[in-house]
């Protein structure tokens, strides 16, 4: 490191050349200064400098660094306005990640400033108890902003960092002053496992829903965040956006969050409150809990609006798999889509209140939950949980639509339950319990077919003709295990997919010309909609769907050749391949074997063929 005040002088030097020649801005950036940190007085020493736009401080890989690094004004990689000028970066050096030892204290903080990178790091706390107790009190990672006139600073990055052991947050951003906060948001690659009261956070000021605008949270992993047993509010809970305006969570797991919490709110595996326009995607939640509140999967709370719930599997939770849930006055919920998701053995606490697949509750405006499939398997004492439920919990939930979904239950669960004087349709779905013990229960009394519902309760009925069904969906395996430790999401949504026979397909309701609904591009298996003369009720669109290939390399010793392709969840295909093109591609080519079974995501296979000439593949459909 260089001496601090020439540090400071040379900053101040390139901050007037910015400020007098702004188009100069990125040119600028190619100054920054590298502060290599290979010792702990370094890193104690990086608290006096001032950082500037292009900065990058360097963190020797595979070293420990004890106490807490906190970033200023003065450190901002952005102008006075917020507007990006060069990013502040704090990365390791070298191959491995360096690891910050913050004790009883927070990690890196990060106060009213913007363009700042953080990346290839583990940060660490003192730990968190299995009783929930800890001596730290801070956060792993806190970027917050609470100055005056709805300021948002741009480009916050927080990628492929460690972060554990934090009696408060892993990773928290938040504005607190107005709509002050963040513009510009992406925290990807996170593991945040181990800390007291969330893993990753956004937050604002009570009320704002525009303080954070743009926020993505994308390939992260939040588990084992206990909650606090001594908190007024709920904890607990994997990934939770507040404040949001514009964001999205895709392609993260949050697992066994919440045990501890006592309150009789939260936590949730991933939610989103206080937002608006937010997508929650491809993403996997289970084995969340609570010792009192919901413990679900996930959940568009309170203050919500304009937001999709989509293509997630939610599974072996507390409480509801998805939730929609609101308040009075200001805590409406409103405008929100809950659309092909699958919940497989969700509320397994009859403790928790929203307990069920899927629950909607409270103040709850304009909803529609369509396209999903929920299995529900009764645990011993516990067939009052039903696959969804629709509650007045103060106020009454209202012109909401529930249509195409699957409810399948067993072992004498209750298919629907429905507490409400609010306008609650449910059209076109089909409710099957194994064939016994059918339950609907509906304002107090008990249904025992969906013909004696419809009569006494008009539900599913359209325009005086009947809708919906009470048939098997007959899928293609059997679901509802219990999960093991290295259980693979494809391999039990596979048993959930239908059948060529099953008597749901192109049985659906058209969402959009009934209800002028946008069913969105895909089912939640990654296929197209409505391949057939209609949609299918549930989370699966019935088609002999083949594998997109993306791409084919070889090996520049013509030694291997990888197949990139994409397929749907829960497929596999044959690779078989030939040197000439003859005889029948799916019987009479090499057999080269079964790929692994499709994620939704890329994948590949790779081939060594024989040496010279040319090789033609295909992938079957097993």
């Amino acid at each position: 490191m260089q001496p601090t005040t020439e540090i400071t002088e040379v900053h101040r030097a390139r901050r007037l050349l910015c400020a007098l020649l702004p188009c100069l801005a990125w040119a600028d950036a190619a100054m920054g200064l590298d502060y290599e940190v290979s010792s702990q007085a370094a890193f104690t020493a990086l608290n006096a400098a001032d950082f500037a736009p292009g900065d990058r401080i360097l963190l020797a890989g595979g070293m420990s660094f004890s106490g807490k690094l906190v970033l200023g004004p003065e450190d901002s990689g952005t102008d006075e306005q917020g507007n990006l000028i060069a990013p502040v970066v704090i990365t390791s050096s070298g191959s491995g990640r360096a690891t910050i030892n913050a004790g009883d204290q927070g990690a890196i903080v990060a106060y009213n400033c913007g363009g700042i990178e953080i990346s290839r790091l583990s940060v660490q706390g003192s730990g968190v108890t299995a009783e929930g107790t800890s001596t730290n009190s801070g956060s792993g990672i806190t970027v917050y902003a609470d100055l005056p006139g709805d300021l948002k600073f741009q480009h916050i990055r927080i990628d492929e960092v460690e972060v554990s052991g934090f009696g408060d947050r892993g990773v928290v951003v938040g504005g607190y002053n107005g709509n002050t906060g963040y513009r510009d948001v992406l925290i990807s690659g996170v593991n945040a496992h181990h800390n007291r009261h969330c893993g990753i956070e956004t937050f604002a000021y009570p009320g704002s829903t525009q303080a954070l605008v743009d926020v993505v949270v994308r390939n992260c992993i939040a588990s084992d965040q206990t909650g606090d047993p001594e908190s007024s509010g709920n904890t607990g809970s994997g990934i939770a956006l507040g404040g949001v305006s514009g964001g999205l969570i895709e392609r993260c797991t949050a697992h066994h969050n919440g045990a501890l919490n006592p309150h009789d709110e939260g936590p949730v595996g991933i939610w989103a409150y206080s937002s608006t326009g937010v997508v929650i995607q491809h993403n996997v939640s289970h084995s969340n809990s609570t010792s009192n509140g919901d413990g679900g999967g996930f959940d568009l709370d309170i203050q919500t609006s304009n937001s999709v719930l989509q293509y997630n599997y939610s599974h072996h939770n507390a409480g509801a798999g998805y939730l929609a849930y609101g308040k009075t006055g200001a805590n409406l919920n409103s405008g929100n889509i809950i659309r092909y998701n699958v919940s497989e053995n969700d509320g397994r606490d009859p403790g928790a209140y929203s307990a069920s697949g899927i629950c909607v509750a409270g103040n709850v405006d304009d909803l529609a939950v369509f396209g999903n499939t929920v299995f529900f398997a009764a645990a011993s004492g516990t067939t009052t949980i039903p696959a969804i439920k629709v509650l007045d919990t103060g106020s009454d939930p209202d012109d909401c639509i529930v249509s195409n979904n699957i409810f399948h239950t067993t072992g004498g669960a209750r298919l629907v339950e429905c507490d409400t004087d609010g306008s609650i349709v449910f059209a076109g779905n089909n409710y099957w319990s194994g064939g016994t013990n059918f339950v609907i229960r509906d304002d107090g009394s008990n249904y025992s077919s969906l013909s004696s519902w419809r009569s006494a309760k008009n539900q599913e009925r359209l325009s005086g003709s009947p809708t919906g069904l009470s048939q098997n969906p007959r899928f293609q395996g059997t679901p509802g295990s219990v999960p093991s430790a290295d259980d693979e999401p494809a391999e039990r949504l596979k048993a959930l997919r239908l059948r060529a026979d099953s008597p749901l397909i192109d049985r659906g309701l058209d969402v959009k010309a009934r209800f002028t609904l946008e069913p969105g591009p895909q089912d939640f298996f990654g296929g197209a909609l409505r391949q057939g003369s209609g949609h299918e009720i549930g989370a699966h669109e019935w088609a002999l769907a083949a594998p997109v290939i993306t791409a084919l390399s070889v090996q520049p010793d013509a030694s291997a050749v990888t197949l990139r392709y994409r397929s749907e969840i829960g497929l596999s295909f044959r690779v078989r391949r030939s040197a000439n093109l003859a005889g029948d591609p799916a019987t009479t080519w090499e057999d080269l074997g079964t790929t692994a079974l499709g994620t939704g995501e890329e994948m590949s296979f790779t081939d060594q063929p024989p040496a010279g000439g040319r090789h033609f593949y295909v992938l079957v459909r097993e």
